[in-house]
């Protein structure tokens, strides 16, 4: 006994909700969601006031494919901590799944001093969505703190883009999304992006053409519900290719 609290005071014993919460870490980085899950449970149990346990137990449960027990475990976090960034940022984006872009704004615009860049992210997104007559100009702010922090995150330069096509800064966003597209040809972003700019200049060709590339890049994940649904593309809905691309 004498040794091993001798050992604790030189090195230092892991608290039984750190020994949970990195379980459930482990577990989590091996797809092992339901382990997490448990993991991150007993975290909870263990103490009632870690926003951070309830957290992550809500990402376990929403990777599970159960959205009000992750949403539940999302507020209880916030309720412990109002500035539970990743928490708050799940809650916003559940906001924008439900087509509320107004709530998720509100709701992001009560953290104090943001500092994730996913969190920023998240409102950039909202901002985007909402479409108030300052939020391209907040959503491409939030979208360059995200840039600091997360340098060459592809997500991040296709949101910077967005903004610039909403602020109608039209060759700022093409110098954007087009280094996006060289940048990772893999992926669907650059040339979506490029499809709603060339939207919102009126280019039915080159918006088609930029789409059925990105449908190319996107594969099986390709959503042409949401496409079909984009506000950017209403002008495209009579069009037989664009039809033929969303399915319709």
């Amino acid at each position: 006994m004498v040794l091993a609290f001798a050992l604790c005071a030189l090195w230092g014993c892991q608290k039984p909700l750190d020994a949970k919460l990195q379980a459930g870490d482990a577990a989590a980085r091996a797809g092992k969601w339901d382990l997490a899950r448990t993991r991150w449970a007993e975290a909870t149990q263990l103490d009632a006031h870690s926003a951070v346990a309830f957290a992550r137990l809500g990402v376990a449960q929403w990777e599970l494919g159960l959205k009000d027990e992750a949403a539940a475990s999302w507020s209880s976090a916030v309720s412990i901590e109002p500035n539970a960034e990743d928490a708050v940022a799940a809650l916003a984006r559940l906001d924008l799944e439900r087509l509320d872009a107004g709530a998720a704004v509100e709701r992001l615009q009560l953290v104090q001093a943001p500092v994730t860049a996913a969190f920023q992210m998240v409102l950039a997104q909202a901002l985007l969505a909402r479409g108030g007559p300052d939020d391209a100009a907040a959503a491409l702010a939030a979208a360059q703190r995200a840039a600091t922090a997360a340098p060459g995150d592809p997500e991040v330069d296709y949101l910077i883009g967005s903004a610039q096509v909403a602020l109608r800064r039209f060759s700022d966003a093409q110098g954007t999304l087009e280094a996006l597209q060289r940048r990772r040809p893999e992926l669907p972003l650059g040339s979506y992006g490029l499809a709603r700019l060339a939207a919102a200049q009126s280019r039915q060709t080159d918006a088609l053409l930029h789409l059925s590339a990105a449908r190319a890049a996107a594969g099986s994940a390709w959503n042409a519900e949401r496409v079909a649904a984009d506000p950017a593309f209403a002008f495209l809905i009579s069009a037989p290719d664009f039809r033929a691309l969303v399915g319709k």
